[in-house]
């Protein structure tokens, strides 16, 4: 394996699945709340087992997961152009911002700005919401 290998990576195609307690409670925070649209569907039409949003898969929960049914996972971030709208739609609907809307500068990259803030979903995971300014 001396030679460089890299990936192609199709970005649209790109994204994380979340194993969630009760699939419409997600999809109406992701969906419903934030506006991010649905792109896929599996399974069948009236009770789907999954539903995917942009970079997100939501699978509906089908077993007892254990004691310890997760690995690490932090956060999973959407860039989305319309922040300070979707923060709000969050905040209207009652979930609390973790993180406030606030700007950070990255100096090692630049000194890049963006707007952030971070939600959690009902499920508990954490969500990054972000705008690059630049």
């Amino acid at each position: 394996m001396s030679e460089t290998f890299v990936a192609r990576v199709a970005p649209a195609d790109n994204h994380v699945a979340l194993k969630v307690k009760d699939l419409n409670r997600s999809v109406e925070f992701y969906h419903g709340v934030m506006g991010l649209p649905i792109v896929r569907k599996m399974g069948p039409a009236d009770n789907p087992r999954s539903i995917f949003v942009p970079g997100i898969q939501l699978v509906r929960q089908t077993e007892d997961p254990g004691p310890k049914p997760y690995g690490i996972f932090d956060h999973v971030g959407i860039a989305v152009d319309n922040i300070e709208e979707v923060c709000a739609r969050l905040d209207q609907a009652g979930y609390q911002a973790e993180t406030p809307l606030n700007k950070r500068v990255f100096p090692e990259l630049g000194n890049r700005e963006l707007l952030m803030a971070f939600y959690r979903d009902p499920d508990g995971n954490r969500v990054e919401l972000v705008r690059w300014l630049d």
